[in-house]
């Protein structure tokens, strides 16, 4: 085993591994042996996993942490604290204050951060530029910061602290409607607000200053958790939401909010100008059957004028998706709206073996047996991880039993059934799917993870895809089936948690595997 140096390099370590998969890459025995040893795949990130493994550590992530905690001084620290304080929603910002206290009393930054209103107070009468001068590493002023602290959910005590923080420094000059600039992108103070972890007493404050609200800000709030507060409070301000809204409605689409839709309908938003979450025009009836809405979801956009046969970007109608994902009720709703019946022979038997309707796949081969060839990849892919997403094992055993590829990738992030099934807790689909030969150690194309890593990030995400989750049950599977549990990253830090019940589990397999 290797030991690190004193004054150890993260980007020296990076290096190493893109070396390391270079040559096993390249057919280097010694180096494709490393990787080997801790995965089948030669990946960047399995390359990572070795080294990390060779000086010691469980993952690259704990490697990382232990780099960083060598290197990192007390300012640095503090600029990450800032960081984390903003941006992490790990609790890592409250895990560094109390192994570095300093950090509370350290600068002006992490005084407005923390909602030190004594010590802002103070060194804003020393120096009234810092109300509105701006960071030159970040781009953000102190009102942007102490408005995207999320101490107040870190500790409650401090909500006051940061609600007197911002109005020092409204109160000294700064501009409740300035945007930033640099790598942060554009914000305002009432965007930092109500994005992540609202604060509503600081959103009220800052429109009673003035603050202006816009699309994005609806559309962030709608992700708030904060019981609509926030929502409401922007609606009650903004004076042509019929104007502005478009992107708003898709946060609460994505979330099933039928409370959040309503009251952004009520207050003027029209599911005709509706846009997705990169602010792409987009039919609202098509995403909300896509996003697995309630029915009443779809009749409140469907009564408030969403267009039922507005196609989405693969040129479906929402009644031919509907019927895809085997939404009867959805179907049925549509057509009482006027939607037309569009669907093709292939689109029926698809939705016929959705519901493991197997007289009518049966009455549909008959007329036409060589239907199931046809279907691309794409289509075959799609309709096996919505069986497996869902639990529906009758309905994934008809289609394997069809012949359709167990491994075959597709969904949003190129995913196997396999993943699907792990990711929402569908531990009998996990089961059958490992039976028939699904591959468990395949890798998404997005995040280049295999299923475990799915069942962990689901276990703590928790859609509620699958009516009967059991998480525990479909990690358990996977790990019986040979699935490595040291590329799960257990770390505090790490932004996806799997649950205490995943996490717990994972851990002593990790423990048993050394």
């Amino acid at each position: 085993m290797a030991d690190l140096p004193a004054r150890p390099s993260l980007d020296h370590l990076r290096y190493e591994a893109r070396d390391l998969l270079r040559a096993a890459q390249a057919g280097d025995a010694a180096a494709v042996g490393r990787i080997r040893a801790v995965s089948a795949a030669p990946t960047l990130a399995s390359a990572q996993l070795a080294v990390a493994r060779e000086y010691g550590f469980a993952s690259w992530a704990r490697l990382k942490s232990a780099v960083e905690a060598r290197t990192t001084d007390l300012a640095r620290q503090a600029d990450a604290f800032c960081e984390a304080s903003i941006r992490d929603w790990t609790g890592r910002a409250a895990r560094m204050l109390a192994a570095t206290p300093e950090l509370a009393g350290y600068n002006f930054a992490t005084a407005v951060i923390l909602g030190d209103a004594r010590r802002v107070r103070a060194e804003i009468a020393r120096d009234p530029g810092l109300a509105t001068r701006v960071d030159a590493r970040t781009g953000w002023t102190a009102l942007h910061a102490a408005c995207a602290s999320n101490w107040h959910r870190l500790d409650p005590a401090r909500a006051g602290g940061l609600l007197a923080v911002v109005r020092i420094i409204l109160d000294a000059g700064a501009d409740p409607n300035g945007r930033t600039g640099g790598p942060r992108g554009d914000w305002t103070p009432l965007r930092c607000a109500v994005a992540g972890s609202a604060n509503p007493p600081v959103v009220a404050l800052l429109l009673e200053r003035g603050a202006v609200p816009d699309d994005d800000d609806l559309y962030l709030a709608g992700f708030g958790g904060d019981d609509h507060q926030s929502l409401r409070l922007l609606l009650g301000h903004a004076t042509d939401v019929a104007g502005i809204a478009e992107k708003a409605l898709a946060a609460p689409v994505s979330l099933n909010d039928t409370e959040g839709v309503r009251l952004l309908l009520e207050a003027g938003a029209d599911p005709r100008r509706y846009a997705d979450d990169d602010g792409s025009p987009a039919s609202a009836a098509y995403e909300v059957v896509r996003s697995g809405c309630s029915a009443e979801l779809v009749e409140l956009l469907l009564a408030h004028g969403a267009d039922p046969d507005g196609p989405g970007p693969d040129g479906r109608s929402p009644y031919t998706l509907a019927i895809l994902q085997g939404r009867a009720d959805l179907a049925g709703l549509l057509r009482r709206y006027g939607a037309v019946d569009d669907s093709t022979d292939a689109d029926r038997f698809l939705a016929a073996c959705q519901r493991a309707d197997q007289a009518a796949v049966a009455e549909q081969l008959v007329q036409d047996p060589d239907l199931p060839a046809r279907l691309s990849e794409d289509r075959q892919a799609a309709a096996l991880i919505r069986a497996a997403e869902t639990g529906h094992t009758a309905a994934l055993r008809m289609l394997l039993d069809l012949g359709f590829g167990v491994d075959a990738h597709g969904g949003d992030h190129g995913g196997t059934a396999l993943h699907a099934a792990a990711y929402s807790g569908s531990a009998d689909a996990v089961r059958l799917l490992l039976d028939r030969g699904a591959d468990v150690d395949a890798r998404d194309a997005t995040w280049d993870s295999h299923p475990l890593v799915w069942a962990a990030i689901g276990s703590s995400e928790r859609r509620d895809v699958n009516p009967h989750p059991d998480w525990v049950g479909a990690v358990q599977a996977l790990l019986e089936a040979g699935a490595d549990a040291a590329d799960v990253t257990l770390s505090p830090d790490e932004s996806h948690q799997p649950s205490p019940e995943v996490a717990a589990l994972l851990k002593q397999a990790t423990i048993t595997a050394r």
